[in-house]
């Protein structure tokens, strides 16, 4: 059974608010920076300009610096244990996809600590469960979005190019507490691929 190791998620999200902090400071420092500058022209504040010149640009760098590296080593840490996840829930449920009917609709939902697809009229879903995320961030969710949906146009347009048959595959997003359905984006249309999702699949597989 798919899991995630609650104590590295952790770890990594640790220096993932680190690279967060940084990113602020990077902020800051550059208001500090504008604020000195504009005060030491106007004033004609010698001094001032030369402490700004020499500390601004330090700080911003070092920010820089630092946010960078909490983003690649932890952030994208984070992101290949989402995809390892994914993948893994993905083969464990291959029978709840029913890629034995020739027209498929699936609704992907993701809420504060989990994801879920559903398909067609079938009340079984697959189940993607982040809770050891903790609340799961806005840009979390896009993320595990993007690599859900990534996911099935990968799947389908693989075995179609395999020979298997179909009509028509798609799917779209889901809010139910806002009893909201997103966009049909199509996978598979009147027995071939979409021209948009195949170009996706052939340029990422």
């Amino acid at each position: 059974m798919a899991q995630l190791d609650a104590q590295r998620i952790k770890k990594l999200k640790t220096g993932e608010k680190i690279g967060f902090a940084a990113t602020v400071f990077c902020g800051a420092a550059l208001v500090y920076a504008i604020v000195l500058f504009s005060v030491s022209a106007s004033t004609g504040n010698a001094l001032l300009q030369t402490v700004t010149w020499a500390t601004a640009p330090a700080a911003l760098v070092l920010g820089i610096a630092v946010a960078a590296y909490c983003n690649i080593k932890f952030g994208g840490e984070l992101d290949k244990i989402v995809r390892e996840f994914i993948t893994e829930t993905f083969v464990e449920n291959a029978a709840l996809m029913h890629p034995e009917r020739s027209s498929l609709s699936y609704y992907v939902e993701i809420g504060q600590s989990k994801a879920e697809i559903s398909v067609n009229d079938y009340k079984e879903k697959i189940v993607f469960d982040f809770s050891d995320f903790g609340k799961i961030s806005l840009a979390r969710k896009l993320n595990i979005s993007k690599t859900i949906t990534d996911r099935l146009t990968a799947t389908f347009c693989r075995l179609y190019e395999r020979g298997a048959s179909y009509k028509s595959v798609d799917y779209r997003e889901k809010d139910t507490k806002r009893k909201k359905t997103g966009k049909v984006i199509r996978i598979i249309s009147d027995g071939v691929p979409d021209k948009k999702s195949y170009k996706y699949y052939l340029k990422n597989k």
